[in-house]
């Protein structure tokens, strides 16, 4: 029967909750932390910041003195989905808010980070980056010379066997290695006690884990991580119901103004409708006026055909006499026996041809003056 005692560490809820599969072992973590008393942690790999924000408050709730560090891009990877700045500036703004004092963020890969950090010096190590067997692998062997005495390595995602994931295959054969424990919750979590100088309640976990006297402890954290999950599931439906209230405050606005845009229109498009009837019917009444002008000139016209063919008969008529006159004066001149000029003949041929011309205006002016308008 294993011996194991409850901590009211494990009941530490995470000031800041980001989605994260991790928040299913804080419990753990916090625990883990009371019973350790690391003095120097490392994270590789950091994401959103799910476990780092955790340690650095265990660190802090429990006093501690404990350095955290964080290694990572922060550009993603194929396991994790690349992303761009605004994960690393969120994180940083929080960490540099909260928790300055004791962490820091480093944003290397995880062997340009390896010169930072003295040989034997750290006591827990976070292997979190990226999944593949040999990315895991390159991870804990490059870094185990960096493993203080009492050092314990934790492998996140170790029951995941899909998308090219391989944690699950490295811990099955370094966990044989060294004594150790694994929870099957939220993923999978693999406790490594890599140190020689190991807690007697850490090395109790590993032989029950050997003895196959784990699964109530597993259960218990798997229930107090639950809580974690549920209460960051409540705070992330509550934020989309707030975020759902805004939009719908926004889009009653937006309706609102629409609606105002819209009778607005409404009135200006009836203001014109009524000036354009106006000018419609000014412009009916001004067509009417002029077909009706039109008409009656056209009738007038129409009137004075009759007299204006009967004008032109006696025109002809007159003007055909009137040649025919002056043809008889001109031969009459070019006979006579008087001696008379052509000149004097034309001067007296000219007075005709004047009244002739007086005639024919007075003909044709009162046809001309009604035709013309005048």
């Amino acid at each position: 029967m294993i011996d194991f005692s409850f901590s009211p560490a494990m009941l530490m809820m995470p000031r800041k909750l980001p989605h994260s599969a991790w928040l299913g072992h804080i419990p753990f973590a916090s625990w883990l932390l009371e019973v350790q008393r690391p003095e120097l942690i490392v994270e590789l790999g950091t994401h959103n910041g799910a476990s780092f924000l955790a340690l650095c408050q265990a660190v802090e709730a429990q006093q501690l003195g404990a350095r955290v560090f964080a290694i990572d891009t922060w550009e993603g990877d194929e396991h994790a989905g690349f992303y761009g700045n605004e994960i690393y500036a969120e994180l940083r703004d929080y960490q540099q808010r909260h928790y300055a004092g004791i962490s820091e963020m480093m944003r290397l890969r995880f062997d340009q980070a390896l010169e930072y950090f003295a040989d034997g010096s750290v006591d827990l190590l976070h292997v979190d980056g990226l999944h593949t067997y040999d990315a895991v692998r390159e991870d804990f062997e490059s870094w185990r010379v960096k493993l203080s005495p009492r050092a314990v390595v934790i492998f996140h995602d170790s029951c995941v066997r899909e998308r090219g994931f391989g944690v699950w295959q490295y811990w099955s054969e370094i966990s044989k290695q060294f004594p150790s424990f694994e929870f099957t919750h939220t993923h999978g979590l693999g406790v490594l006690l890599v140190g020689e100088q190991q807690p007697e309640k850490l090395l109790h976990l590993a032989a029950a884990a050997s003895r196959g006297e784990f699964a109530g402890i597993n259960q218990l954290f798997d229930s107090l991580g639950r809580n974690i999950k549920n209460v960051e599931e409540i705070e992330r439906v509550n934020g989309g119901l707030v975020a759902a209230h805004h939009e719908i405050r926004r889009l009653n606005v937006e309706e609102a103004r629409l609606r105002e845009e819209l009778d607005r229109s409404a009135v200006q498009a009836s203001e014109q409708i009524a000036r354009l009837s106006l000018e419609e019917a000014r412009l009916r009444a001004l067509l009417e006026s002029d077909a009706k002008e039109a008409h009656e000139r056209y009738a007038a016209v129409e009137s004075q055909l009759p007299a204006l063919a009967q004008g032109l008969s006696l025109l002809e008529r007159r003007v055909l006499d009137g040649l025919e006159g002056s043809r008889g004066l001109l031969n009459e001149a070019m006979h006579t026996e008087r001696e008379a000029s052509v000149a004097s003949v034309i001067e007296s041929v000219i007075p005709r041809l004047e009244e002739q011309d007086r005639k024919l205006n007075h003909l044709m002016r009162p046809w001309w003056r009604r035709l013309s308008g005048r």
